[in-house]
C-alpha cells in the first residue's frame, strides 16, 4: 500500500501565492493612481471614477485559474 503521509500538501504555497499576488496588484493599483496624480489627472474620490466606466470587456472564456 502506498504511504500518503510523507506526501507534501500544496495547500499553503497555494495560499500564499494567491496572497502574494492579491498583495501585488493592490501595489501596483497604488502606485499607478499616484503616478496620475503627478500629471495633474484628477484624484479619484473614495477610490471611485468621477465619471461611469466603459463597458466592460466580455469573456468568452470563464476565469484562468
Amino acid at each position: 500500500m502506498y504511504d500518503n503521509s510523507k506526501q507534501r500538501s500544496s495547500v499553503l504555497p497555494l495560499v500564499l501565492s494567491t496572497a502574494g499576488s492579491a498583495l501585488v496588484g493592490m501595489v501596483v493599483r497604488r502606485l499607478r493612481r499616484d503616478r496620475a496624480v503627478a500629471r495633474g489627472a484628477a484624484a479619484p474620490r473614495n477610490g471611485r471614477r468621477s465619471e461611469p466606466a466603459g463597458p466592460r470587456r466580455r469573456t468568452r472564456r470563464g476565469p484562468v485559474l
